[in-house]
């Protein structure tokens, strides 16, 4: 028998498809795995990192999210912004060495946000457009229900998460996520909850709200005065009721809240409590430089 070296057949080797389409199959294949990979971890994330110690949450965060005014009548405000925290965390089952740490921003943005290590802040601009201490408590207590349920960690687990993941893509990319994530803490949480989140948040205010006053008339003063700044403001570019973007408003809330006292037997209205010293000076002097802000607009 004869052995010889054959060449091999023309083209034996070469793909009836192109090749920009098997790389396009072996891209999307490969960011497909990857996308599964952050969602099933970041829900995964998102359940642990609740159930984490309090401690180490506050550990984590340090001082970074303290908030202190600059003026002697803005640590007045905070002081008995304080106060009003400390009243309305009495009627809550806070996580076992939970302190609720009421900050105030002097700013003229329509806001309140809860974030880390038991951090609430509340925007001179809020202060303004409240007419009573039972709205003010209504918005205090739903930020105060968001630490309650950990709300803040289960979306800083979910950011951090993504990092983790996106670090077997790139470890520049990864660090940069999941470094964002930490240094951001404060702002980032602030627009992460779920209307699930929300709606717990809600329920949990009414009920102190309840405890507190005896009514949950200060939960519709305060949606009332949302829809009226947030209809104010309709034609605005760049509406400034933050709060209104990052905790859903929706057509049938003030009837939700009706529905929730009826079913529990709760009053629906009752006599209002007025601010208090310091946070009624704050409100007066924001309408007043709005007023003359406006005039000189004129």
């Amino acid at each position: 028998m004869k052995l010889e070296n054959r060449l091999p057949a023309e083209g034996i080797n070469a793909s009836r498809e192109h090749p920009l389409k098997e790389f396009a199959w072996l891209v999307g294949g490969a960011l497909a795995v990857v996308a599964t990979i952050v969602v099933a971890i970041s829900y995964g994330a998102q359940w642990i990192a609740p159930r984490i110690p309090f401690e180490y949450e506050t550990k984590l965060v340090g001082d970074r999210l303290t908030i202190e005014p600059k003026t002697e009548e803005g640590r007045a405000v905070q002081a008995q912004l304080q106060a009003l925290a400390d009243r309305l965390a009495a009627h809550m089952a806070l996580p076992p060495g939970m302190k609720v740490k009421a900050g105030y921003h002097e700013g003229g943005m329509v806001n309140a946000f809860a974030t880390l290590g038991g951090h609430t802040v509340f925007f001179r601009g809020l202060l303004a457009k409240v007419d009573s201490e039972d709205a003010l408590a209504m918005v205090m207590a739903h930020e105060i229900a968001h630490l309650k349920y950990r709300h803040p960690a289960a979306a800083l687990g979910r950011g951090v998460a993504v990092g983790v993941v996106l670090s077997l893509v790139s470890a520049d990319l990864g660090r940069s996520a999941a470094g964002g994530v930490l240094s951001q803490a404060g702002m980032l949480t602030l627009l992460s909850f779920n209307r699930e989140q929300e709606r717990q948040a809600d329920e949990e205010a009414l009920r102190v709200l309840a405890a507190e006053y005896g009514h949950v008339g200060g939960a519709i003063d305060l949606f009332d005065v949302f829809k009226r700044v947030q209809s104010d403001q309709a034609g605005a570019s760049m509406p400034q009721v933050e709060f209104l973007n990052t905790h859903p408003l929706t057509a049938n809330r003030v009837q939700a809240v009706r529905q929730w006292a009826v079913e529990r037997g709760k009053a629906v209205d009752g006599p209002r409590r007025p601010l208090s010293g310091a946070i009624a000076a704050a409100r007066d002097a924001a309408l007043k430089q709005k007023t003359d802000e406006s005039a000189a607009a004129k």
